[in-house]
Formats: C-alpha cells, structure tokens, sequence
C-alpha cells in the first residue's frame, strides 16, 4: 500500500468516524438494549461493517505495534506511533465507562461469532482500583464485620450483660452502621 498524505489520512479517518457514528445512530435501538447491558460486540461488528475495507486500511495507517506484554493479567500495548485511531479507541473506552456511569470500570461480553468463545473485556479507569482490589477490599471489610460479631458472640455468652444494641453500636464504631440504625446521641442508652 503507498504510503498516504496526512490530508488522505485526515480524509479517511473522518470519513469512519463519520460513518460509525451514523450507523451507530441508526442502530441504537438494536444493541442499546434497555434495562440491559448493551450488547457492545452488536455495536462494533455494525460498525466495523459499516466501514468494509475503509476501516481495515485506516487500523492499520501509520499504527506500528512495538510490543504487547501481559503481566498480572494486565495487557499493555506499546504503539511506536500514536494516531489518531488509538485516540478514537480511547475515546470509545471512555466512552463505555461514561456511558455506564462507571467511575472506574466496566465488564462487557463479548463472543467470537465464529467460535462461539465468550469473553469478558473489562475497561478501567488506569489510577483507579481494579476489580480484583475492590474484591479485597470487600474481603477486608468482611472480616473485620465478622471479628465484630464473634468478639461481640463471645463476650454475650461468656461474660453477659450485653444485648444487640451494643453490637449495633460496635459495627457502627467501625465504620459499618447498619442501614435502618439511628445513631445515638452522645451518652443516649439504647
């Protein structure tokens, strides 16, 4: 392929965005899905097709891969040039995430149609935490709950004198009240 002019490159990168963005308009309908996750991979194969070999020469216009290296179930790929196709596919990331309101990450589906192999793409946010962290963290708040309540078991049984106010009040103390408790007014019994 010889090699083209920035004003060729410019012509043809409106020429798709332009077109995605009109059939997409025209789509919506069909892969917005409401009340459900919409269906992504709908979208992209609408549009892609709506480009036929436009879109192939434009993917491939002055983007030259250095290196894709996956660490930690982290996939990086290095771009020798940035375009403005990698700007775009930026772009639809953020998109996706805005789009969802997600302020950090969004999981979509997607299945090879010719294999019929499901994936789980996630977008995220680069500085925000990632799936696995906020996992942790919901196990970190767990269990602390749950050293609340054994501690709170123990003392009941061996030592007496408490009632179920006072593990509401402790669970409440750690940072996790319980969402039709009213807090006490400073030296109020319950």
């Amino acid at each position: 392929m010889a090699e083209l002019t920035e004003a060729q490159r410019e012509t043809r990168r409106q020429q798709a965005r332009d077109t995605i963005e009109t059939r997409l308009r025209e789509t919506w309908p069909a892969w917005r899905r409401p009340a459900r996750t919409p269906n992504f991979s709908l979208a992209a194969d609408l549009a892609f097709d709506s480009l036929g070999d436009l879109a192939a020469e434009i993917l491939v216009d002055g983007t030259m891969m250095r290196a894709l290296t996956i660490k930690d179930g982290v996939a990086t790929l290095e771009l020798a040039e940035a375009t403005e196709m990698v700007r775009i596919f930026a772009a639809g990331m953020r998109g996706c995430l805005d789009g969802h309101g997600a302020s950090n990450y969004v999981e979509m589906e997607m299945t090879d149609g010719a294999t019929g192999d499901a994936y789980t793409v996630t977008v995220q946010r680069r500085f925000n935490p990632t799936p696995h962290q906020f996992r942790q963290q919901a196990e970190a708040a767990l269990a602390t709950v749950m050293r609340i309540v054994d501690e709170y078991v123990v003392e009941s049984n061996d030592v007496g004198g408490i009632d179920a106010n006072d593990l509401v009040d402790r669970l409440a103390d750690a940072g996790f009240a319980l969402p039709e408790a009213e807090p006490a007014e400073a030296g109020e019994q319950r």
